[in-house]
């Protein structure tokens, strides 16, 4: 996938300030993890064995710090979403895809925050624009994979998509298991099946359809 736009660079760092900056994501990764958008800034100090006008050094602020930790998310989500793509047939794709967000989603406070909030604005840097735009296009594509392969109802737009992403995220939030919120965003997104008179034969349908998409992808079982 092409985008228009290219990701911005910047100067490369000395060694001892690489090893700083990395110091501090990681250090800074853990605590976003565990308490969001709550993290402090002196708490990401102690935890990098650095001081604190060194993490103010490399990000002026917590906003900035908090940028830098949603586009590493992002990034890595991009990079499952791509992976899943080839992996998968369209039907697996989206479901694997789907169920793993609503994974991090139960385990990762501030990707879960960042999202629902929506905090990154894309006035503030120019990375979080190619970001957010790869993202929205790779989740284009897989939903228009699964639509032409009829597995997706054809009504359901990228902001429907979007929306109900966001929704099974709330559900998480209010204790709702992961697992089970995946699959009833899953099946509702799923094409209705044709009345049949029979209600045996419909029920059987509905399995066979089950293990047919099972089969397609194994929601990276083994991997």
């Amino acid at each position: 996938m092409v985008l228009s736009q290219k990701p911005p660079t910047s100067r490369p760092l000395r060694a001892d300030a690489r090893r700083n900056r990395e110091a501090i994501v990681a250090a800074a990764d853990d605590l976003f993890r565990v308490d969001g958008m709550s993290l402090q800034m002196d708490e990401v100090a102690q935890r990098a064995g650095l001081g604190v006008g060194t993490v103010y050094r490399h990000f002026p602020t917590k906003e900035a710090l908090t940028v830098e930790l949603v586009q590493c998310r992002v990034e890595s989500t991009i990079g499952r979403a791509e992976q899943t793509m080839q992996d998968c047939d369209p039907a697996g794709a989206l479901r694997r895809f789907i169920r793993d967000m609503a994974a991090v989603m139960a385990e990762d406070i501030g990707l879960r925050e960042s999202f629902q909030m929506q905090v990154l604005a894309d006035n503030q840097l120019d990375e979080c624009v190619y970001y957010r735009q790869d993202l929205h296009e790779r989740k284009l594509a897989m939903v228009r994979r699964a639509q032409e392969a009829g597995v997706v109802r054809g009504d359901l737009a990228l902001e429907d998509f979007d929306a109900l992403m966001c929704g099974m995220g709330q559900a998480i939030v209010a204790g709702g298991n992961a697992e089970l919120m995946a699959d009833v965003l899953l099946e509702g997104m799923r094409v209705p099946r044709e009345p049949v008179a029979d209600g045996a034969g419909a029920a059987d349908m509905a399995d066979v359809a089950d293990i047919e998409d099972r089969a397609a992808c194994a929601d990276g079982a083994g991997e």
